[in-house]
């Protein structure tokens, strides 16, 4: 399963990368929103995506990848402090959310949902 982690802070992404890999995911890391214009290319089979990025947020770069019939199927995560992420999430049309901060069983957890959703 490929795996995209858009987040700005190096730390955060560092730690998803390494809890990610360790659970055998191929993960390809971006500091924005702007990869999602590689998509086509990468085709990934989820992106966890923060929702304070430069530029654009998060939920911004949701809608525009939603709203795109080549690119909506791919499910997007946000993930935020933000107290209203839920909200974010559902009229951005993400397919789910997580609050920072995570536990590592957190995250696996979404994950194995994601690739359950996959193999069905």
């Amino acid at each position: 399963m490929k795996i995209v982690v858009i987040e700005d802070n190096p730390d955060i992404s560092e730690i998803m990368d390494y809890i990610l890999k360790d659970d055998g995911y191929e993960v390809i890391s971006s500091e924005d929103g702007t990869i999602a214009d590689q998509f086509h290319e990468i085709k990934p089979d989820l992106v966890l995506m923060d929702e304070l990025l430069p530029g654009k947020r998060g939920s911004e770069w949701c809608s525009i990848i939603k709203s795109d019939p080549s690119r909506q199927h791919i499910p997007v995560v946000l993930v935020s402090t933000i107290p209203n992420i839920e909200q974010l999430a559902q009229k951005s049309g993400a397919d789910g959310y997580l609050e920072k901060p995570f536990n590592i069983a957190s995250l696996s957890d979404l994950i194995k949902e994601f690739a359950a959703k996959k193999n069905q």
